[in-house]
């Protein structure tokens, strides 16, 4: 392996035989590498195998998890949902109480979610771009985004047995040479109750429907594949480590390891990353010198963390905890994200047999106009007349840096929910042999959090406050789902199915109105999950509307500061997350790899440090202004912004078409 043994940019190499996996700390520390990568989840180890593809780069990863690839609370899909709550689950304590959970462990969150494989509307993956601006690139669009998930993909064909289930696919919408398996389970369920829910909700819910979900029209009904082969998950760990384990010996991936801070020198706005410290608690501390990059891909919660740690993020969070201010940017840690969920259920009539182990693969997306209804005027005009107050609470309670920010990005949300018909909620089939039921999801929040360290010490809990529910359209979303859900089940051939509702049963009685909103309300906000889909805390966009990273996944105020996971995506998708973050690590690791042969080619400069708002005087600090209160364009006026067309990328329309065993499958 060729690592550089002088610190700083102009390291000479030598060579050095390290590589693989480590787990002994002290063989790297004070070592030298191109790129220090931190996380070897779902972005990190992507963007690691990509960059280690050139011989003459060398690629550290730092996980702070173990690694459990043969471990069959993992590799075993059936197994799904044995790892919350382990050594395997960061547990991450909220201040409401309740816990978030997120992968620990070599390959993050792909090792332990539920392995849906689903993609967002090509709207949404436009808008992207339009919360860029004029910094936007074309991999931030649809088409750019569908080239990174089907680069990313090794799609399996479902056999003539699964289609006979109702798998379905088209076979343009999939890749076959990515490293990611994605497929249909060995035990699927032959039971009636998917295709039974597949044609209630359509037939009877106006529902529309598709073969293939993932070409870009996501609105409707479908199976949906996962990621695995057979009943054997398919994570970033074993996708894209596994893969090439053994076989380049200009890698290493160091576990158990915690990122503790980014050492940096510079400042107004050439703040240049120089290496990295890190170490267990109650243990020793090590450091690593980067001579090009440092990689950040921690997750939603953990990224914002260590660039907080690292002197990078809000002054009004790090001067109190006696933090020097590197960078003063107000959007780390702020608009933060997570769809959330009302699991309802049934018992499972007297001789039913789900026949199958799972996980579970039809799912219905209703758009705005299905799920309201009759009542589609009412919520359109609730949503418009209330995006300022929306965006004027998530700026007093630190969603959000200003409530200008916040209603450019609401209004863009608006406009894909009210004029794209994205899906604005998702009914998910879940069932075991006694009990049939759906989780019911509000996928596109108005409401906005933040995460936050609440000391010096790398080791704490950070202070994470989610206001989920805290805008009242999300609640209005959830209610809406629910009340459908119920007169689902009240619909034949699924009402012969089952027999007494469990939940939310007598909480929520089931009179000529389905129950109150008073009733369902209190059950929800009682009883309501977390998706653990975060995203948002170190956003892609625009500086002044709080973004955290430029188009190319640079830290503002940074040279060689990237941020490589579902932190940077600044909206949710109408789906399940890892679909659209492998699209975007895989686009990551290009945009990483032509930068750097630009500049070795003399194409182009060194990256250019970012001095948005930075003050020309002797003070270290660089701030980024947040104070532009400039509308930011709508999606509906977008046009030269970068973003691709929807009709650009291969969008298809719907066309007709006849968990967690008990948990959710997420």
């Amino acid at each position: 392996m060729r690592l550089l043994i002088a610190g700083g940019l102009f390291a000479l190499p030598v060579t050095y035989a390290l590589s693989g996996l480590l787990s002994d700390a002290s063989q790297v520390n004070g070592q030298s590498f191109d790129y220090v990568i931190v996380g070897g989840g779902l972005g990190g180890l992507v963007v690691a195998n990509r960059l280690s593809e050139d011989p003459d780069t060398t690629v550290l990863v730092i996980e702070a998890g173990g690694d459990s690839r043969t471990d069959d609370r993992v590799g075993v899909a059936t197994n799904y949902g044995q790892a919350f709550g382990s050594d395997l689950d960061w547990g991450w304590k909220t201040s409401n109480g309740k816990s978030l959970i997120g992968g620990k462990t070599l390959g993050g969150s792909t090792a332990v979610n539920g392995m849906t494989y689903t993609r967002g509307e090509a709207a949404q993956y436009d808008a992207l771009g339009t919360l860029l601006g004029t910094d936007t690139t074309d991999k931030w669009s649809w088409q750019g985004m569908f080239a990174g998930m089907t680069k990313a993909e090794h799609f399996t064909a479902p056999t003539s047995d699964q289609t006979s289930l109702g798998a379905s696919y088209e076979g343009q919408y999939h890749g076959s040479s990515g490293p990611l398996q994605v497929g249909y389970p060995d035990g699927m369920y032959k039971g009636p109750q998917q295709a039974d829910f597949y044609t209630v909700a359509s037939r009877n819910f106006s529902v529309a429907t598709s073969t293939d979900a993932d070409g870009g029209k996501a609105a409707n009904v479908a199976y949906h594949p996962n990621t695995l082969k057979g009943n054997t998950r398919s994570s970033s760990a074993t996708a894209y480590w596994s893969s090439i384990e053994g076989e380049r010996s200009n890698m290493a991936v160091l576990v158990s390891q915690r990122a503790t801070k980014i050492v940096t020198t510079g400042a107004n706005g050439t703040v240049t990353a120089t290496g990295v410290e890190f170490g267990t608690q109650g243990g020793a501390s090590y450091s690593v010198n980067a001579s090009r990059e440092v990689i950040v891909s921690a997750g939603a919660i953990q990224s914002p963390v260590l660039l907080q740690l690292s002197g990078i993020g809000d002054s009004n969070v790090l001067t109190p905890l006696g933090i020097d201010v590197v960078v003063d940017l107000p959007g780390v840690g702020k608009n933060l994200q997570d769809q959330t969920m009302g699991m309802m259920s049934w018992n499972a009539a007297s001789g039913f047999n789900a026949d199958g182990t799972g996980p579970n693969n039809v799912i219905a997306y209703p758009d705005l106009a299905t799920l309201f209804g009759d009542d589609l005027e009412s919520i359109k005009s609730t949503i418009s007349s209330n995006i300022d107050a929306y965006a004027a609470d998530a700026a007093a309670n630190g969603g959000m840096v200003n409530a200008s920010a916040a209603s450019a990005i609401f209004a863009i949300q608006q406009d894909l929910m009210v004029n794209s018909g994205v899906g604005v909620a998702e009914l998910f089939f879940s069932n075991s042999d006694t009990s049939i039921g759906i989780n019911v999801w509000n996928m596109l929040p108005f409401s906005r959090g933040s995460v936050n360290i609440s000391s010096t010490n790398p080791y704490d809990n950070p202070f994470i406050d989610p206001r989920y529910l805290s805008a009242d359209v999300d609640m209005q979303v959830m209610i809406k789902g629910c009340r459908m859900v119920r007169k689902i089940f009240g619909t034949d051939p699924l009402r012969s199915l089952v027999s007494d509702e469990t939940a939310p049963g007598g909480a929520v009685p089931s009179g000529e109105d389905g129950g109150s909103d008073a009733e369902w309300r209190q059950w929800i906000s009682d009883n309501f999950l977390f998706v653990n889909h975060q995203i948002g805390t170190c956003a892609m966009m625009k500086a002044e509307y709080g973004g955290v990273v430029d188009a190319s996944l640079v830290v503002y105020g940074t040279t060689n500061i990237r941020v490589v996971d579902g932190s940077v995506l600044p909206m949710q998708m109408s789906a399940h997350l890892s679909a659209t973050l492998y699209g975007l690590a895989e686009n990551a690791a290009d945009i990483i790899k032509a930068g750097r042969q630009a500049v070795e080619g003399g194409t182009a400069t060194t990256q250019s440090p970012h001095t948005a708002g930075a003050a020309a005087t002797d003070d270290p600090t660089t701030t980024i202004s947040t104070d532009n209160e400039t509308p930011i364009e709508t999606l509906a006026a977008a046009g030269d912004d970068g973003a691709s067309s929807n009709a650009a990328g291969p969008t298809k329309s719907c066309s007709p078409r006849s968990r967690k065993r008990a948990l959710r499958w997420t």
